[in-house]
């Protein structure tokens, strides 16, 4: 009587132990890493009336995706020295050509802040920001923008 039950016990832990079940459960998508890359510049005073700009790369990782840009600081040198620390600039982001920031629309006016000014989506690969003159500054401008990128 104690072999056939040690037999049955058997059995029944040995298909435990090879069930290949098919139990269905849904893949995990791995999280996006996301970097933040704080890139610095001075726009120069108008050059002959002709405003002026400046603008700095950054790369968006495989596979793209949401992308933010933060204009958090422009500070204008004013002649005598004193600072203006409410300058407002424009700010876009583009593709390098060569030695050039081509942007895309829209290029939007900013003060420094520190909530995202532009965000969209960006496929993998070399992007740069631009900031420009917008108001016929008096002095160069200390900017810092903030990109968050995949």
């Amino acid at each position: 009587m104690k072999r056939p039950m040690l037999i049955a016990l058997f059995l029944a832990l040995t298909a435990v132990a090879c069930d290949n079940g098919s139990s269905s459960t849904t893949p995990t998508t791995p999280s996006q890493t996301l970097g933040t890359d704080i890139l610095v510049g001075t726009v120069p005073p108008p050059v002959n009336g002709v405003l002026q700009s400046d603008f700095k790369s950054f790369a968006v990782g495989q596979g793209g995706g949401q992308v933010s840009v933060t204009l958090t600081s422009a500070v204008e040198t004013l002649p005598g020295g004193s600072l203006l620390t409410t300058v407002t600039m424009g700010l876009a982001v583009g593709t390098l050509s060569g030695t050039t920031c081509t942007i895309f629309p829209p290029s939007i006016t900013a003060q420094g802040g520190s909530t995202a000014q532009l965000s969209g989506s960006l496929a993998a690969g070399s992007y740069c920001v631009q900031v420009s003159d917008a108001t016929s500054q008096l002095g160069p401008v200390a900017w810092a923008v903030a990109v968050v990128h995949p």
